[in-house]
């Protein structure tokens, strides 16, 4: 298992939302997940986050929870920190923390709050799992309603919590957390490359993404460019990724997550099927997809070389 620990230096990157791949039958394919992982790693990736939105950790058991993080940690070893979701909610949170405790992954991240909840509660509810878990925590916003501004800075005050993934559509909000606990806890850009450089502006220092599962090369050199000082290079990267994540977010998302299956498959690498609630990608968007890959692979290429 990993020896590596999360902290708030680690969130300084790219944090690949990893896909949890699936053999034909929807059994979960482990020497898939072992053969993505090799081929992240090779990139340069050092931060992957197994069964979490993109993992499809909402519809998974407990069994295949502990199977698919079991499996990224012992192809990782110290290469990387593996870092999975647990929840959405209270006792599924605590039972997938004492199973990633168990494994000796670096770090885990709270899934957002899904069920019925309130402010008062949630902030209560994410202090009682970062303290039982005892594992450093990146904490997952998505609703300034459940988690307003006030809260969420006193609960980067925590002495678990390492990272903040920000990921609702609201730069001033960002902005008013970052300028209050930008200190004290690494403040992540949770919405994939499209908005990415608007944020790190504000102070991110990284940003998490799906579709650097797939290429990599290009998620690691943006955000590069972007520390460099490199802006024009940043955003020619960030251009060329907008298509894919539009398709990810047409119709309602219904692609969101087998897009991505469907764009590791055509690469080589391990994908497969999703499993209910979502849906494959229909026969008739197939060639889409894949023209948007095949296009993103030719710089992909370009840039292992």
């Amino acid at each position: 298992m990993s020896k590596k620990i999360l902290d708030k230096a680690s969130c300084r990157n790219v944090l690949v939302v990893a896909i949890t791949p699936r053999k034909r039958d929807r059994q979960v394919d482990l020497e898939g997940i072992r053969r993505n992982v090799r081929h992240l790693i090779e990139a340069g990736v050092d931060f992957i986050m197994p069964m979490c939105g993109t993992g499809l950790v909402y519809d998974a058991s407990l069994e295949e929870f502990e199977a698919v993080v079991g499996a990224f940690a012992d192809a990782a070893g110290d290469a990387a920190c593996i870092v999975p979701g647990i929840g959405p909610g209270f006792g599924r949170a605590l039972e997938m923390g004492r199973i990633a405790r168990s494994l000796k992954v670096a770090g885990v991240m709270i899934m957002p709050v899904v069920g019925p909840g309130s402010a008062r509660g949630v902030s209560s509810g994410l202090r009682e799992i970062t303290e039982k878990v005892g594992l450093p925590t990146v904490l997952y916003q998505r609703r300034l309603d459940l988690m307003p501004v006030d809260d969420v800075v006193d609960l980067c005050g925590l002495d678990g919590v390492v990272g903040l993934k920000y990921a609702v559509d609201d730069l001033g909000a960002f902005q008013r957390i970052v300028d209050r606990a930008g200190d004290r806890a690494a403040m992540v850009c949770g919405m994939a490359e499209d908005p990415c450089i608007d944020y790190m502006e504000a102070g991110a220092v990284g940003f998490s993404s799906g579709m650097a599962n797939f290429a990599p090369r290009m998620s690691l050199t943006l955000l590069r460019t972007f520390g460099a000082g490199d802006r024009a290079s940043a955003r020619r990267l960030r251009d060329l990724m907008v298509p894919f994540e539009d398709f990810r977010g047409e119709r309602g998302g219904r692609y969101s997550g087998s897009a991505l299956h469907a764009a590791m498959d055509r690469v080589g690498l391990a994908g497969g099927p999703v499993i209910p609630f979502v849906e494959d990608v229909a026969p008739e968007d197939l060639p889409r997809v894949q023209a948007l890959t095949d296009a993103l692979m030719k710089e992909e290429q370009a840039l292992g070389r």
